[in-house]
Protein backbone atom coordinates (compact mmCIF):
# COMPACT_ATOMS: atom_id res chain seq x y z
CA UNK A 1 0.00 0.00 0.00
CA UNK A 2 1.61 3.26 -1.06
CA UNK A 3 1.51 6.25 1.26
CA UNK A 4 -0.02 8.48 -1.43
CA UNK A 5 -3.11 6.27 -1.63
CA UNK A 6 -4.04 6.10 2.04
CA UNK A 7 -5.97 8.39 4.37
CA UNK A 8 -4.89 8.62 7.97
CA UNK A 9 -7.55 8.10 10.60
CA UNK A 10 -7.38 8.35 14.36
CA UNK A 11 -9.46 5.86 16.33
CA UNK A 12 -10.01 5.90 20.08
CA UNK A 13 -10.36 2.62 21.98
CA UNK A 14 -11.01 1.87 25.61
CA UNK A 15 -8.12 0.08 27.29
CA UNK A 16 -10.16 -3.14 27.22
CA UNK A 17 -10.90 -2.81 23.49
CA UNK A 18 -7.28 -2.01 22.72
CA UNK A 19 -6.03 -5.02 24.69
CA UNK A 20 -8.54 -7.30 22.93
CA UNK A 21 -7.54 -5.93 19.51
CA UNK A 22 -3.85 -6.35 20.28
CA UNK A 23 -4.40 -9.93 21.50
CA UNK A 24 -6.51 -10.81 18.45
CA UNK A 25 -3.97 -9.30 16.04
CA UNK A 26 -1.13 -11.21 17.68
CA UNK A 27 -3.13 -14.45 17.64
CA UNK A 28 -3.96 -13.85 13.95
CA UNK A 29 -0.33 -12.91 13.19
CA UNK A 30 -1.52 -9.69 11.55
CA UNK A 31 -0.84 -6.00 12.26
CA UNK A 32 -3.61 -4.31 14.23
CA UNK A 33 -4.21 -1.91 11.33
CA UNK A 34 -4.91 -4.84 9.02
CA UNK A 35 -7.35 -6.37 11.52
CA UNK A 36 -9.18 -3.03 11.75
CA UNK A 37 -9.33 -2.64 7.95
CA UNK A 38 -10.62 -6.21 7.53
CA UNK A 39 -13.25 -5.66 10.22
CA UNK A 40 -14.44 -2.46 8.58
CA UNK A 41 -14.55 -4.13 5.19
CA UNK A 42 -16.66 -6.99 6.52
CA UNK A 43 -18.96 -4.68 8.47
CA UNK A 44 -19.54 -2.34 5.54
CA UNK A 45 -20.11 -5.14 3.04
CA UNK A 46 -22.54 -7.06 5.27
CA UNK A 47 -20.51 -10.24 4.81
CA UNK A 48 -21.41 -11.47 8.26
CA UNK A 49 -22.47 -15.09 8.36
CA UNK A 50 -26.20 -15.85 8.66
CA UNK A 51 -25.93 -16.81 12.36
CA UNK A 52 -24.20 -13.56 13.30
CA UNK A 53 -26.60 -11.54 11.15
CA UNK A 54 -29.63 -13.22 12.75
CA UNK A 55 -28.20 -12.77 16.24
CA UNK A 56 -27.57 -9.07 15.62
CA UNK A 57 -31.05 -8.55 14.13
CA UNK A 58 -32.71 -10.34 17.04
CA UNK A 59 -30.79 -8.36 19.64
CA UNK A 60 -31.50 -5.09 17.82
CA UNK A 61 -35.22 -5.93 17.94
CA UNK A 62 -34.94 -6.72 21.66
CA UNK A 63 -33.31 -3.31 22.24
CA UNK A 64 -36.08 -1.60 20.28
CA UNK A 65 -38.75 -3.34 22.37
CA UNK A 66 -36.96 -2.49 25.64
CA UNK A 67 -36.77 1.18 24.69
CA UNK A 68 -40.35 1.54 23.44
CA UNK A 69 -42.17 -0.49 26.10
CA UNK A 70 -44.01 1.59 28.72
CA UNK A 71 -41.83 0.18 31.51
CA UNK A 72 -38.74 0.99 29.48
CA UNK A 73 -39.53 4.70 29.63
CA UNK A 74 -38.98 4.88 33.40
CA UNK A 75 -36.06 7.24 34.12
CA UNK A 76 -33.39 6.77 36.75
CA UNK A 77 -31.52 9.56 38.56
CA UNK A 78 -28.70 9.13 36.03
CA UNK A 79 -31.09 10.43 33.37
CA UNK A 80 -31.10 7.14 31.49
CA UNK A 81 -34.28 5.24 30.94
CA UNK A 82 -34.67 1.61 31.94
CA UNK A 83 -34.88 0.78 28.23
CA UNK A 84 -31.59 2.53 27.52
CA UNK A 85 -29.86 0.70 30.35
CA UNK A 86 -31.16 -2.69 29.18
CA UNK A 87 -30.20 -1.85 25.59
CA UNK A 88 -26.64 -1.01 26.64
CA UNK A 89 -26.36 -4.41 28.34
CA UNK A 90 -27.78 -6.19 25.27
CA UNK A 91 -25.37 -4.33 22.99
CA UNK A 92 -22.39 -5.23 25.19
CA UNK A 93 -23.48 -8.87 25.15
CA UNK A 94 -23.90 -8.82 21.36
CA UNK A 95 -20.46 -7.31 20.82
CA UNK A 96 -18.86 -9.88 23.13
CA UNK A 97 -20.73 -12.79 21.57
CA UNK A 98 -19.92 -11.73 18.00
CA UNK A 99 -16.24 -11.39 18.94
CA UNK A 100 -16.32 -14.93 20.33
CA UNK A 101 -17.92 -16.22 17.14
CA UNK A 102 -15.25 -14.60 14.97
CA UNK A 103 -12.40 -16.21 16.94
Amino acid sequence: MSRSKIARVMIYFSEKEYAALKKFAKKSDKPMTQVIREGLEIRMSDQMDPYSTGLKEGLNKAMEIAQTAKGGQMKFPSGKSFGQMVSEEIEAYADERLREIKQ
